[in-house]
């Protein structure tokens, strides 16, 4: 269902009242604004079935910085990404020692759950658009998109074009009562969004060759099978045709092993197909992506994500 946040569909005249909105919604930060006249924003809040999207107008000409620290993370454990489309202005992006400037028309991608800092450069007029997704809903069509934060994909480039422009019909949509049709078309959007980031911000060249090669190999084979319960190590490692000790460091290179990454893109999956409407029932959830034991899959599913998967059932 498209709600309203109402509280957010009216003028913020203090820079104090924008503050507190905004962790509120978005993530816990500190914030900085050098005054330049009055303080006049707008911001107006909807969810759009599995995503939320906010639309935010200001008037006020003086800059605008936030920062998320570690410190901030820890209070605030709100695990979702955050996509930019600049309307009018100018934002800078940094996070992972990446830094870069989006205007009119641009994009760039931040992950709440790293530290970063926007900046809002000084203006007649600021317009921003935020996509608020989710992180299993990324990773799950981009798996490795933390890697591709405050990357500028430009509003000039075909598929930059198209998918801020989707993003905006997304943002004017008016109220719509039939819940299915939002479900799609935010499913939609995520596709739209993750292939634009793929073709824009990936080298290709760089995960065709060697073990990052086989890396990805070896990740398209457990993804395909993340239905089958006896999935281990062991018939992983017999699919590629390298040992078990190979197939261990190859995920060592990530911080993670073969299989808490097998059961992460099982829990991702369960959590997309829950929100996005392509299941039901939580059982069909767990059953479809390998989980036999439903009390371990609700604990898992809850320790990941915050809250059980009977939470995120469609009405």
């Amino acid at each position: 269902m498209l709600a309203l946040h109402k509280e957010d569909a009216q003028p913020i005249d203090s820079f104090e009242q924008w503050h507190q909105i905004t962790c509120r919604e978005y993530s816990l930060s500190e914030c900085k604004w050098n005054p330049d006249g009055d303080f006049r924003e707008r911001l107006v809040s909807r969810t759009f079935g599995p995503i939320a999207i906010s639309d935010a107008l200001s008037l006020s000409r003086g800059e605008i910085r936030l920062d998320r620290g570690s410190s901030e993370i820890r209070k605030d454990s709100r695990d979702h990404f955050m996509l930019v489309l600049v309307l009018r202005g100018e934002v800078d992006v940094t996070q992972d020692e990446r830094a870069t400037k989006a205007r009119s028309g641009d994009l760039v991608l931040y992950d709440q759950t790293r530290p970063f800092s926007l900046t809002f450069r000084p203006a007649q007029t600021r317009r921003v658009i935020l996509v608020d997704i989710p992180r299993a809903l990324l990773v799950s069509r981009l798996p490795k998109a933390w890697t591709l934060t405050s990357q500028r994909i430009a509003g000039s480039s075909a598929l930059g074009g198209l998918t801020g422009s989707i993003i905006q019909q997304i943002a004017s949509f008016s109220e719509m009562a039939n819940g299915n049709v939002i479900n799609r078309v935010a499913t939609s959007a995520l596709d739209i969004i993750a292939t634009t980031m793929e073709s824009e911000l990936t080298d290709f060249t760089e995960t065709e060759r060697g073990q990052d090669r086989l890396l990805l190999q070896t990740k398209l084979y457990m993804l395909a099978h993340l239905h089958d319960a006896k999935l281990d190590a062991e018939r992983i490692a017999k699919s590629q045709s390298i040992s078990a000790r190979t197939l261990c460091r190859l995920f060592a290179s990530e911080g993670t092993t073969p299989i808490r990454w097998l059961w992460q893109q099982r829990l991702n999956a369960s959590y997309a197909a829950l929100a996005e409407g392509h299941v039901c029932q939580v059982t069909d959830a767990a059953m479809t992506f390998g989980f036999s034991d439903m009390s371990h899959f609700s604990r898992s599913f809850k320790k990941a994500f915050g809250k059980p998967p009977h939470a995120m059932r469609r009405a």
